[in-house]
């Protein structure tokens, strides 16, 4: 004859609606905790708005720093905890020792003050801290590490049932940190206390390390020593013979004038002159015999003079229809569209002839970076072309004013000689653009890096 095993008695009613209700507070306290805006409000919902859920008396939410250390950072009936408070450095050192206690799986932990090592029980800010039984909720990571923890006090001993509902609680309250910000990365980068303090002295003592007072401006090779050909008189220009960054050789053609007017004018002028001749010719004859002719000669020598005179002037000028080349070189200059058929006036620059060999550096130096300016200042420069390579040079000149380059900007002209030789000097020419460094007198790193601060503050305030 078989027996079959008792089967468990049903719970009753009312003990099903109990625990229906137990569940739907649970379920409720799950949805309020992921509804906390940020990470403060999370921590003061875990010591406060859990109570009716956990049935504790008081509660400390800890932080676990690098070091493992237990920190309090939130507790029920306290809007901010004072971490120099005598309560709260005890029940650091409360946490801290559970916490080196726990197991790497454990989830929650009963204990009494009882359990308390003797250190702990002796303390007497504990001492006076009206509860004896303790619920150690642990929060932990998604790789099971700890970040931090919930002690829960009471008087009355923590019952089996209470440790899985603080549990599942925990669990929840870890999954919402760690949305907000993740405690093991945070840990695991903080800096130590030691670092923390000696890093302003650190800070302060590089501030003092004397470097040199520098200045990037943009800049560009350009003739050292050009030639301006300008234009020797009024007129239009017909004719560019050379092009841009030609080669000329001294006395070719560099420009021509339109000479028709000038043509127009010279043969006025010799028909004037042959008129003069001819009228003195005339009075010279009738001079012999005439007083009144007498009279008229001077006028008339006067009148020849001017003439040859005119002529002269005009026949100079039209010599000067063709300009020429001072000396062997590069004519420089930008467009031949932009002078052809234009009027020039006279000493009107219309282009350069330089010695493509002898090169200097051109550099427009902001206003603000003036103080970097030093006679004899070294300087380095990085070509656009060349990004990657260093030419040196040596300031050789600076302007005593100020004035506007391209983009408005207000800037000191400064001329640098080249100090390379040998190859990299042979790379040069006219018109290579690119960045130049300029450095100055020697200064502290912290006025260097601020320099630029201290003047608008300065400016802002009047001081």
């Amino acid at each position: 004859m078989a027996f079959s095993a008792p089967r468990p008695a049903r719970p009753s009613q009312e003990e099903r609606r109990r625990d229906g209700g137990r569940l739907e507070r649970l379920l409720l306290l799950e949805a309020d905790i992921r509804a906390c805006p940020d990470l403060p409000s999370l921590e003061l919902f875990a010591v406060n708005d859990t109570r009716a859920m956990l049935n504790f008396d008081q509660a400390v939410l800890f932080r676990l720093d690098r070091r493992g250390r237990a920190v309090a950072k939130a507790a029920s009936g306290v809007v901010a905890v004072e971490k120099n408070a005598p309560l709260i450095r005890a029940l650091n050192r409360l946490g801290g020792w559970l916490a080196g206690r726990t197991e790497d799986d454990a989830e929650a932990r009963r204990l009494t003050r009882a359990d308390l090592p003797e250190e702990l029980r002796d303390d007497p800010v504990l001492a006076q801290w009206p509860h004896d039984a303790f619920l150690w909720l642990p929060l932990r990571d998604r790789q099971g590490g700890m970040f931090g923890a919930l002690l829960l006090a009471r008087r009355e001993p923590w019952e089996a049932a209470e440790e899985v509902v603080g549990a599942r609680v925990a669990g929840t309250l870890a999954h919402a940190m760690l949305a907000f910000a993740p405690p093991s990365l945070l840990r695991k980068f903080a800096p130590p206390r030691w670092l923390l303090l000696g890093l302003p002295i650190v800070v302060a003592l590089l501030m003092l390390i004397p470097v040199p007072m520098s200045a990037i401006a943009p800049a560009e090779v350009v003739a050292a020593d050009p030639v301006i050909v300008a234009a020797p008189m009024e007129g239009v220009i017909a004719e560019m013979k050379v092009r841009p960054n030609e080669r000329v050789r001294a006395g070719q053609v560099l420009f021509v004038y339109d000479a028709r007017d000038l043509k127009a004018q010279g043969a006025v002028a010799r028909r004037e002159l042959a008129v003069a001749q001819s009228r003195l010719d005339t009075l010279r004859k009738a001079a012999f015999s005439d007083p009144e002719a007498r009279r008229k000669l001077a006028e008339a020598q006067a009148e020849l003079e001017l003439a040859r005179a005119e002529l002269e002037r005009i026949e100079t000028r039209l010599k000067d229809v063709q300009v020429r080349a001072p000396m062997d070189g590069v004519a420089v200059f930008a467009d031949v569209a932009d002078w052809v058929r234009r009027p020039v006036k006279t000493g009107e620059k219309v282009l350069e002839v330089a010695d493509p060999q002898r090169v200097r550096l051109r550099i427009d130096v902001a206003v603000a970076d003036a103080m970097a300016l030093q006679p004899d200042a070294t300087v380095r420069l990085f070509l656009d072309a060349d990004p990657l390579n260093v030419l040196h040079a040596r300031v050789r000149a600076i302007s005593y004013q100020a004035r506007e380059v391209a983009g408005g900007m207000l800037a000191y002209r400064v001329m640098a000689d080249f100090t390379d030789t040998g190859e990299r000097r042979g790379l040069l020419r006219m018109g290579l653009k690119g960045s130049a460094q300029v450095q100055g007198e020697t200064v502290a790193l912290g006025f260097y890096l601020f320099r630029r601060p201290i003047a608008a503050l300065r400016q802002f305030t009047g001081l």
